[in-house]
């Protein structure tokens, strides 16, 4: 058990991923990342995963990607 919130125990129903670097944004039903990934992935793991081909992930630069959950940002 790494300690991270995974699909199953995610508090909302809608998951939001938000970048305010590049402007993005998406959303997830929570059953579509259960069924994606399973129950028990970490979600930072599934955040790598959904911004996995970001033009700022593929090049060596300290401007990374700054993706968030939406939903746990302060």
């Amino acid at each position: 058990m790494t300690g991270s919130l995974t699909p199953s125990t995610y508090p909302t129903e809608t998951i939001t991923v938000l970048c305010g670097e590049c402007s993005r944004e998406g959303r997830y039903k929570r059953t579509t990342l259960l069924d994606r990934f399973g129950p028990d992935k970490p979600m930072p793991d599934i955040l790598n995963a959904i911004t996995a081909g970001c033009a700022k992930n593929e090049a060596l630069s300290t401007d990374r990607c700054k993706a968030i959950y939406g939903e746990l940002a302060c």
